[in-house]
């Protein structure tokens, strides 16, 4: 048989029953409305930067149109104009060859060399002495179109026998990137 509950345990129970009714509403709806605001909220702000970042963006795009145009005037210092590799594989063996025959140098033989697709790339095998190569490189790297040295191979086997600078044998590879030139 069960006994009767007593006053103070039937205020126990409805106090237990009062508050599992309170969780149940808070878990239930105010939870979920809250979470909702705050998550609204960080939407806002996000929205709110996005929106900052885009109107200095369209702040920017006069100046950035500028650059734009200013590169573009100077694409000439940086790529070759070719119609086709063959071409600016011709056009870098040329340069190649009148910069090393400018410093003095002789040149043996003009290298093709197959480049990766936008670029062109040749080499040369010239004979010439220290101070010959040194301005060739120079003229190499401070020439625009500028060019990227890819290999240099520099044979001096005369220098160890006199102990004098003499002639070496030297091979040149270089590349230059390309960009079709205009229809004239």
């Amino acid at each position: 048989m069960m006994r009767p509950i007593s006053p103070r345990e039937r205020r126990l129970v409805a106090l237990l029953i009062l508050m599992a009714l309170i969780a149940l509403v808070w878990f239930a709806m105010v939870s979920p409305i809250l979470g909702g605001f705050s998550a609204r909220a960080a939407q806002r702000e996000e929205l709110s930067l996005r929106y900052l970042h885009n109107q200095r963006t369209i702040a920017a795009v006069p100046r950035l149109r500028r650059q734009a145009e200013e590169q573009r005037q100077r694409i000439d210092v940086f790529v070759l104009g070719a119609a086709n590799a063959e071409a600016g594989r011709e056009a870098l063996r040329d340069r190649l060859q009148r910069v090393v025959e400018r410093a003095g140098g002789e040149v043996r033989a003009a290298i093709d060399a197959e480049g990766e697709p936008g670029w062109a790339r040749a080499g040369i095998s010239a004979r010439m002495t220290l101070p010959q190569l040194t301005t060739t490189l120079d003229q190499l790297q401070n020439t625009p179109p500028w060019l990227v040295v890819e290999t240099l191979s520099v044979e001096a086997n005369d220098a160890l026998v006199t102990g004098q600078s003499s002639s070496m044998d030297v091979q040149l590879e270089a590349s230059i990137s390309l960009r079709p030139a205009a229809a004239r």
